[in-house]
């Protein structure tokens, strides 16, 4: 959502409250030269009445459009934070490339002390992860070695 969408939606609104505002004035002016000159003060109070539920839901309404207008700025200022990063990553290919051998070395080393026979929480303390991240990693080799036994059998 732009800034643009948002203010055209408010003039709509705008727009659509006058017309309903001088509907209502017509209405009433009608029914006025219906009924007798004077105005009776039930009809008074009635017109009042249309005014005030008028001007609450213009106020509602102005304070819907507000929130969305914050909403608009939130999403602009995280967009322009997603193109920064995006062109940061961009900008440093390399370091993404040792992350991930160094992300591949940590697996290894683990798989590595679970066929030494240490539990998770040995391995854990060794190479300073936390214990789920190492069962995770251990959860995951046993999974990708279960389902690539079965392709082995079919062959």
């Amino acid at each position: 959502m732009t800034i643009e969408f948002i203010l055209g939606l408010q003039i709509l609104a705008d727009i659509a409250l006058c017309l309903v505002i001088i509907f209502l004035i017509r209405a009433t002016n009608r029914k006025t030269k219906k009924s007798p000159s004077a105005i009776d003060a039930e009809s008074f109070s009635e017109f009042r009445k249309l005014i005030e539920d008028s001007r609450v839901s213009t106020d509602c309404l102005f304070q819907a459009l507000n929130e969305v207008k914050e909403i608009g700025y939130v999403l602009d200022e995280k967009e322009k934070r997603l193109r920064t990063l995006i062109k940061e990553t961009a900008v440093e290919p390399d370091d993404r490339k040792s992350e991930n051998s160094t992300r591949k070395k940590k697996y290894e080393d683990v798989i590595k002390m679970a066929e030494q026979g240490l539990t998770e929480k040995e391995i854990a303390d060794t190479l300073n992860l936390a214990e789920g991240e190492t069962s995770l990693i251990l959860n995951l080799h046993r999974k990708k070695n279960e389902n690539s036994a079965p392709s082995n059998n079919i062959s």
